[in-house]
Order: C-alpha cells, then structure tokens, then sequence
C-alpha cells in the first residue's frame, strides 16, 4: 500500500512527468529533417533549421501552448486507464470524447490512488479544441488521426447534438455607441490610452490582439504584431493577421474629440512613448 506522502504526491509527480515527456515529444517532433539517404552539409542543414522555424510560425505560441496541454492531458488519460497514447486509437479517442462531454470518469489529473471524484464535463467547442490538438500532435510524431473514422465522428456528432448551445448572436456596436463611450472617459492618461483604443479599433476594424501587439514602429519588439506608420492624412497600419500581414487606411476624422489618428497622437505625446508597444498599462497616479 502508498504511504500518506505517495498518496498526495503521485499527482503532481506524474503532471512533471507529462510536461518533461511532453517536451521532449515536441524536440523529436520537429517533422523537418534530410532524407536518411542525402548526407548532411552546412548550407543543407542551416536550410533545416530554417525550414523548422517557418513550420513553427505556422501557428501561433498560444495556439501551440494550447495543443501541448491538450497532448499531456489526453497521455495521462490514457495511462490511468492502463493504454498507451500511441499510435492512434479512433476507439480510445471516441471514449476520450464521451468522458471529456460526460465527466463521468476521474479526473486525469488526480491520484491513480485513493477515492477518485468525476471531472467536469467540457463544452463542445473545448471537445472540439482538443481533438484539433490531439489531430496536430499526431501529425508531428508522424500519424494520421482520421477524424471522419466513426468512433470518433459519431460519438463527436452525438456529442454536439445533445450538449452544443445556440450561438448567441451579439449586436453590433454603432457609431453612436462608440462616441457615447468616448465622451465618459477622463482626459487623464489611461483616458487618453482608451479613447485611442476604441477610435482605433472601431476605425480599423481591428482585432483585441491586433491592437494590443501593435508597436510604435517595425521591429521594435521581437514579437511585434505590426505597426503605424502616421501621416498628414490619416494613418496606416501594419497587420499581422491569421491570414497573412495585411495594410489598413485609416484616415483623420472632422472633429479632433472623435478622430481616432489625433487620439493616437495624445496618447503616444503625454505617454512619451516613442518604442516598443503603443498601449501599455498605466498606473492609478498616471
């Protein structure tokens, strides 16, 4: 029998295992080496090098972040239940699914002793979320997990039928609402950061993320996503989009207290911020 100590201890133990697994599963991983058969060069293997740094920009950090987690928690899921994550079972990953919806199993992340308590039953969207991420860490170690195969795409579909909720359709927020914003806020510096913010933002059409990761200019930052360019006229502003970089026009206003250009000029002057991120935190004195 454990002791006590084992007992509260071969949890988290077994989470460090999964993260130390986990990364050395991702150093392996890469996919991007010479054929067995070509004998290795500088130029050829600094082309590899290369060739791996473009296939991991192929999604961001967060999103890999994100698959990673879902790769450790399905590979302690399988190995409290005495199987092996590899290769790909279509059977044990339709069960995944139907535990994840159901939460009727123990949770991964508790001990393989003692009374076990069922986990919390995960949205549809999350279910789906971690089969895209256990479909991508498949990919990297070298399989193919068919999501069409009928143990995963009827339990996935039964799952979607019974537990998905109704989008919630938000409206749309008018000029009008944006200018009722604007005018409630304070003329101090974090007033002057929001006012830019929400012109900005609802000029451009821009993203959360895209406003948050623009820099004051073109590589200030290592993972600048994109910047401003300002002009008599208006301003331009460079986007680094899920779809590629992308140019947005955006032109000065009639009215100094609504023009989202001027308000981005107030902000940068009073903020003395020539470098690096345009929006950063302000403390409460300014």
């Amino acid at each position: 029998m454990p002791s006590e100590t084992e007992k509260s201890t071969s949890a988290p133990s077994d989470e460090l295992d999964d993260a130390r697994v986990d990364e050395s599963d991702q150093e392996k991983s890469d996919g991007i080496a010479l054929p067995s058969h070509v004998a290795g060069s500088g130029s050829l293997d600094r082309l590899v090098d290369t060739a791996r740094d473009y296939a991991r920009a192929a999604a961001s950090d967060n999103t890999l972040k994100a698959y990673a987690k879902d790769w450790a928690h399905f590979a302690r899921w399988c190995r409290v239940r005495g199987v092996e994550p590899l290769p790909p079972s279509p059977e044990m990953i339709g069960l995944y699914l139907a535990d994840l919806a159901s939460g009727s199993g123990p949770s991964p992340s508790q001990s393989t002793f003692g009374p076990q308590s069922a986990s919390r039953p995960l949205s549809v969207s999350t279910i789906d979320r971690r089969l895209s991420g256990l479909a991508w860490n498949y990919a990297q170690r070298g399989f193919t997990l068919d999501r069409k195969n009928r143990h995963i795409a009827t339990v996935l579909a039964g799952i979607k039928r019974k537990h998905a909720r109704p989008q919630v359709q938000k409206e749309a927020i008018l000029a009008e609402d944006i200018l009722a914003m604007v005018a409630s806020l304070p003329f101090d510096l974090r007033g002057l950061r929001d006012r830019a913010i929400l012109l900005l933002g609802y000029a451009g059409g821009l993203r959360r993320s895209e406003i948050v990761s623009l820099d004051v200019h073109k590589d200030d930052t290592p993972d600048s996503g994109g910047w401003i360019e300002i002009f008599d006229k208006g301003a331009l502003l460079t986007l680094n989009a899920k779809t590629g970089w992308r140019e947005v026009e955006i032109g000065r206003g009639s009215k100094d207290q609504t023009c989202p250009v001027h308000a981005l000029e107030q902000w940068l002057h009073f903020a003395k911020i020539d470098f690096g991120p345009i929006f950063v935190g302000t403390s409460r004195d300014g």
